[in-house]
């Protein structure tokens, strides 16, 4: 019932549940999120290395329940092109309004995250993670796992993501169908 409300809640805007039709699913960039996990704000520029346009923060009672979803035109250098980027689970819809207004600005790569949901059976058939951002590549790992991503860059739909496997630390590239952009719950 929890996980019902939860898709309920994400899925609000779409059928104009919500004030303001804001669009959620981005299915042709990279998506990922910003959960403030870590003490840093999400600083909004409006260019690489340029002025910071805007800071946003979670208040820590919120911390686990709400999170800032990001698709992603381009990265660069430890950058960052946002092609959306909102307030969710969309309870703020003049936030949103705000955030609509920075499409094409720039964050910060450093504390952007992805997750790839745990997938039943064995590793053998899990999740491939790829050396390269094509599936020709070498297979570094397949894992049925549930793993926590660190964003490193992009490259079209393709992530490159660190990550702790088995107490080891991974640097791979992870297809599209496998990026979820939710912190808490598994991806629609």
């Amino acid at each position: 019932m929890k996980k019902l409300i939860l898709i309920l809640l994400l899925l609000a805007p779409l059928f104009g549940l919500s004030q303001t039709n804001f669009q959620i699913f981005y299915n042709d960039f990279v998506e990922c999120y910003f959960d403030n996990s870590s003490q840093d704000s999400l600083c909004i520029y409006d260019s690489i290395n340029g002025k910071n346009l805007l800071s946003l923060k979670i208040e820590d009672r919120y911390k686990k329940r709400l999170w800032y979803k990001i698709a992603i035109k381009e990265s660069k250098n430890g950058w960052a092109k946002i092609e959306n980027i909102m307030f969710v689970p969309g309870m703020d819809d003049s936030l949103n309004t705000v955030l609509l207004n920075h499409k094409t600005h720039w964050i910060k790569i450093e504390n952007l995250k992805l997750d790839a949901q745990e997938v039943w059976g064995p590793d053998s058939l899990g999740r491939k993670y790829f050396s390269e951002p094509n599936t020709q590549s070498e297979i570094i790992l397949k894992s049925a796992k549930h793993h926590h991503l660190s964003l490193i860059g992009t490259e079209g739909l393709w992530a490159k993501v660190s990550f702790i496997h088995n107490d080891k630390k991974y640097v791979a590239w992870i297809e599209k169908e496998n990026q979820c952009a939710y912190p808490w719950t598994a991806c629609p």
